[in-house]
């Protein structure tokens, strides 16, 4: 009948045939990203890829002129390749990263501190009690028993001078550990500052695989890689926005700021990244110690 012919007028002679073509590419392009996926499961940042495809329809008023109960797809399309990573797993991570960061510099400042004061003497009192207690032993023999002798008033000076002799040392020694530390601040800022423009780097080259409509998902992973080393020195947000470079082009716009406490609210963020513009570090001489400053 009627019907039945118009039906026949929109089957494809090689319908069939396109739809097993295209569902064999999905499946090359799915076994290409599995493998991929595996070659790269000891490379640092590297993170898991997905192919990502979606049904395809051709022929829009064929489709809804055929009768309910025929119809079908025509396959398969692959729109992509994308990322399995979670933000939130992201911010979790870049937070305690800043935490082990604080407490191993922490602690390998007082452990430096803590071999010049190492209070170990012959007993379990440390090296300045025991000399402390000496000079107090002195003077109470010199008030009970020596007023007026010269031995003892000897016998006290030279047990204060031992102690001003143990204060001097230990005063130079920690004078030394401070021009480490120092220095160890110093090579730090560098640190940081190199971070700071790797990451500024890799904003510019995916800005412009955006634009060339290429996903760049190594530059991330090596993007990613650079933000989870900068949190280990620092608290930091990082934000993800999509600006428009003309023509209704959208590409990504990543800001990286300072998390600092105790900033107050509404004000502004100490911004380190804005895209491809970057800010660097600086170690000066502040009130009672260093400071670090930032540099547009």
């Amino acid at each position: 009948d009627g019907q039945e012919e118009f039906v026949m007028r929109n089957v494809s002679t090689f319908g069939a045939f396109t739809t097993a073509r295209l569902g064999i590419f999905a499946a090359q392009k799915g076994l290409e990203v599995t493998g991929n996926n595996m070659t790269n499961i000891n490379t640092t940042g590297y993170t898991r890829q997905r192919l990502d495809q979606v049904s395809f329809v051709s022929g829009g008023t064929s489709y809804y002129a055929t009768p309910m109960g025929t119809k079908v797809g025509n396959g398969v399309i692959t729109t992509g390749v994308s990322q399995l990573r979670d933000p939130f797993l992201d911010i979790a991570y870049r937070n305690a990263q800043s935490n082990v960061g604080q407490e191993d510099t922490t602690l390998a400042w007082l452990d430096e501190v803590a071999a010049v004061l190492d209070e170990v003497g012959d007993d379990d009192n440390g090296v300045i009690y025991n000399q402390i207690q000496t000079v107090i032993d002195q003077l109470s023999q010199m008030i009970t028993e020596g007023a007026g002798h010269d031995e003892y008033d000897t016998l006290v000076r030279t047990a204060a001078q031992g102690l001003t002799n143990l204060f001097n040392t230990y005063a130079n020694d920690l004078e030394k550990v401070k021009e480490r530390l120092e220095g160890s601040l110093d090579q730090d800022v560098k640190t940081v500052n190199e971070l700071l423009k790797n990451i500024q780097e890799y904003n510019e080259q995916i800005r412009k695989a955006d634009i060339r409509g290429d996903s760049a998902l190594e530059l991330r992973d090596q993007r990613n890689l650079a933000l989870d080393q900068l949190s280990y020195y620092m608290k930091i947000n990082v934000k993800y926005e999509m600006v428009d470079v003309g023509s209704g082009t959208m590409v990504e716009n990543l800001v990286v700021t300072l998390d600092n406490d105790n900033t107050p609210a509404g004000t502004h963020e100490h911004e380190l990244i804005n895209g491809m513009y970057v800010t660097q570090l600086e170690v000066g001489d502040g009130t009672g110690g260093y400071k670090i400053t930032l540099n547009a």
